[in-house]
């Protein structure tokens, strides 16, 4: 994955130097600009290619809120700020994260966390759309869409693909589909007879998957990679 490109936007010297030392000790992260008002951000978000803003609340003239709400196609966005009153609004404006002051450095490392997942998979999503893959079915080859493939599910010697509008049942094996799909990061085996896209993945109760219509256990040896990943992206 490429660095994540962020902007720290900040009017208070001392926040600003903290979370400049914070990020100084992330691999892959690149610190493209620190702004002390929203106007520099402005500037700066016409010039650079900026993944995340690590953004203020309380700054002079135009605050986080006003700025983040101006913006027609903004980057990800984690809130840094000291008060909390102000939580609600910003996830009605899609923030990644809200980070209250003082900010603790494992607290910033999840958030961070919670970006590059972000990140992965949006560049893994976009990159399915025009990706797929031909699999033999009843003596036919047919064209299996990664974007729609929701999971792969074991069937003895076979294999039974469900994707969002069909379910396709091959001659393979689980072994086989995880290496021609590991290229991908939104495909991740979660059991010894399930390899699911995550993001169709819609609730984890217990050792219990949602995706869309589908039911799917999560074996114990999973268990461990499918809850960092969701709680990498969880808001509250």
């Amino acid at each position: 994955m490429s660095d994540l490109n962020i902007i720290i936007a900040d009017d208070e010297p001392i926040a600003r130097d903290i979370l400049q030392e914070y990020t100084s000790k992330l691999q892959d992260v690149n610190v493209v600009g620190v702004c002390k008002n929203a106007l520099e951000v402005f500037s700066l978000l016409n010039k650079e290619k900026v993944d995340l803003l690590l953004l203020d609340i309380n700054m002079p003239e135009i605050t986080g809120i006003e700025l983040l709400k101006t913006l027609r196609e903004p980057p990800l966005v984690i809130f840094t700020t000291a008060y909390a009153e102000y939580a609600v609004e910003s996830y009605e404006l899609n923030a990644l994260d809200y980070l209250l002051k003082p900010i603790s450095f494992d607290r910033f490392v999840t958030a961070i966390n919670k970006a590059k997942d972000n990140k992965i998979k949006v560049a893994d999503s976009t990159g399915n759309d025009d990706k797929s893959i031909f699999m033999k079915s009843d003596g036919k080859l047919v064209k299996v869409e990664l974007a729609q493939l929701i999971l792969i599910e074991a069937l003895k010697d076979y294999v039974k693909l469900h994707t969002i509008d069909k379910t396709i049942i091959v001659h393979s094996t689980m072994k086989y589909m995880e290496e021609q799909l590991s290229s991908y990061q939104s495909f991740l085996r979660v059991h010894k007879s399930y390899i699911v896209n995550v993001g169709f993945v819609e609730e984890l109760e217990g050792n219990m998957l949602k995706l869309k219509e589908h039911r799917v256990v999560v074996g114990s040896t999973y268990k461990d990679k499918i809850n960092d990943i969701i709680g990498r992206n969880r808001l509250i």
